[in-house]
């Protein structure tokens, strides 16, 4: 999976719009665009060296996750040449609850 190639899940899709909006309202655009882009090439960092990042089996079998900034990506490998981001939490969530739902 070297060519960085990722699919995003609806609730992670709805995660970094959430993250943005947070970030824009209590900073500013410019650091919700910066933080934004730090999260997408998160996500291809991860898709490029997938079993690089620590498992969260415990939670969801196959579930992997990375921490950039005060979140974690949660992602899973797929059976062609993308990783799922499932979801983008903030690192203080409720995990499990929040993964499951």
């Amino acid at each position: 999976m070297a060519d960085g190639k990722f699919i995003l899940s609806r609730k992670a899709i709805a995660d970094l719009e959430e993250i943005w909006n947070y970030t824009a309202e209590q900073w500013s655009e410019q650091q919700a665009g910066r933080y934004y882009e730090l999260l997408v090439q998160a996500c291809r960092d991860a898709a490029r060296l997938p079993a690089s990042n620590p498992t969260y089996e415990v939670i969801l079998p196959g579930l992997h996750g990375m921490h950039v900034g005060k979140h974690i990506i949660f992602y899973r490998t797929t059976t062609g040449s993308a990783i799922e981001v499932v979801r983008i939490l903030h690192q203080r969530m409720d995990l499990p609850n929040r993964l499951k739902e």
